[in-house]
């Protein structure tokens, strides 16, 4: 297989109390920032689109997809952290629980999916998804911390995962073939 992976993160959220982390949708400055990726041309070659089965993500494409004729494929195993359980928190205690999530991947609070076992599901699909397309431009559209964990993985940079993280953000890209990275998701 020779496939070239696109790797976005999701636009901005409107975070929501009420609901599940997964359930969000974008916000306004979102779905403007997804409208902008897909006027952007940066992926206007994609042969595949597939995002995780969260709607934030599904948004995040919509716009490039409905600009390229293109079906979206969705699959639940590109979900970011699974965090659901633990409810909502307020952003100092979420970034907290962040950095210690991410610090020791076998780790979790609050309930959350740990970051090894998150990466190993996103792994997992990212090589099926590899074996069942050859020499295909493939955008996948999913969350910061399972992005950073896999180009982390392929840099052998997990223990700097999280500082990783804070380097990017909405909408940031990476690209990886041949299970290099040729465009890493962290400015530079």
């Amino acid at each position: 297989m020779n496939n070239t992976f696109y790797f976005l993160r999701h636009a901005e959220t409107s975070p929501d109390k009420e609901r599940p982390v997964s359930t969000w949708v974008l916000s306004r400055k979102g779905e403007e920032q997804a409208r902008q990726v897909a006027e952007s041309g940066a992926f206007d070659e994609m042969d595949i689109i597939i995002t995780s089965a969260e709607e934030k993500a599904f948004q995040t494409a919509k716009p490039l997809a409905t600009k390229l004729r293109k079906e979206i494929t969705r699959y639940h195993e590109l979900n970011e952290i699974h965090r659901d359980k633990g409810g909502y928190l307020e952003l100092e205690e979420f970034e907290e629980a962040v950095k210690f999530g991410l610090g020791d991947i076998y780790a979790s609070e609050h309930h959350w999916e740990t970051a090894h076992e998150a990466l190993e599901r996103f792994s997992r699909k990212v090589e099926e998804i590899e074996d069942a397309h050859d020499d295909k431009k493939i955008l996948i559209v999913a969350h910061g911390m399972v992005i950073n964990l896999y180009f982390a993985k392929i840099l052998d940079k997990l223990d700097h995962v999280y500082e990783r993280l804070q380097e990017n953000s909405f909408c940031d890209w990476g690209v990886i073939h041949n299970n290099k990275v040729e465009k890493d998701i962290v400015k530079e």
